[in-house]
C-alpha cells in the first residue's frame, strides 16, 4: 500500500497541463511554426484570433474567430478544462460576465490589443499572450505558456526575437 499511496502522490504533485498560447499572427504561420518547434512537449496549442487562416492551416493551434479571420469557420470562444478550472478563450477583452459565471471561468484569454496582459480580477485571470505581429507594446513576435496545476498556475511570456 505504501508503493501505491508514494504513486499517487507523485503523480498529484507533478500533474500539470502545459498549454502554449498565440494571437494575432496576421498570416505569420512561419512563427506559429517556430513556436511549436520551441515547445514540442505542450499539451495545447491556443490561438486567440486574427491568424487570418482557417484552423486546420495554423494546426495543432486550436483558434477562435477574430475581427479579421473573414474565411474562417472558427468558432467565436472555445472553453477548455485545465486541472484548475476551465479556461475562456475568444478574440475580443470583453469578458461575457453570463459566461463566466455559468461556467466558472478562472482564465480568460483574449487577443486583440496586442499587448500582453496578466491580471487578476474578482478570481478570474485575465490574460494576453500579445501578438504575434504588429505589436502594440514592444514586444514583437509575443507569445505565452500557460503552465496550469491543480492549484495554481504560471504565465511565462515568450519572444521569438528573444530566443534566437
Amino acid at each position: 500500500y505504501k508503493n501505491k499511496f508514494f504513486l499517487l502522490c507523485r503523480f498529484a504533485i507533478v500533474s500539470n497541463m502545459k498549454i502554449i498560447i498565440a494571437s494575432d499572427s496576421h498570416g505569420n504561420n512561419k512563427a506559429l511554426d517556430e513556436i511549436v518547434l520551441k515547445h514540442p512537449d505542450a499539451d495545447m496549442y491556443l490561438h486567440a484570433g486574427d491568424s487570418e487562416m482557417d484552423e486546420y492551416m495554423i494546426a495543432p493551434f486550436e483558434t477562435v474567430l477574430g475581427n479579421c479571420d473573414h474565411f474562417s469557420n472558427a468558432p467565436n470562444r472555445k472553453i477548455i478544462d485545465t486541472p484548475y478550472g476551465k479556461l475562456l478563450i475568444q478574440h475580443y477583452p470583453t469578458m461575457p460576465d453570463d459566461i463566466i459565471k455559468q461556467y466558472n471561468i478562472k482564465f480568460f484569454v483574449h487577443g486583440h490589443t496586442h499587448r500582453r496582459e496578466n491580471i487578476t480580477k474578482n478570481g478570474i485571470a485575465i490574460i494576453c499572450p500579445g501578438a504575434i505581429a504588429f505589436d502594440r507594446d514592444g514586444n514583437d513576435l509575443s507569445y505565452m505558456e500557460l503552465i496550469v496545476f491543480n492549484d495554481h498556475y504560471e504565465v511565462i511570456f515568450h519572444s521569438l526575437l528573444e530566443e534566437k
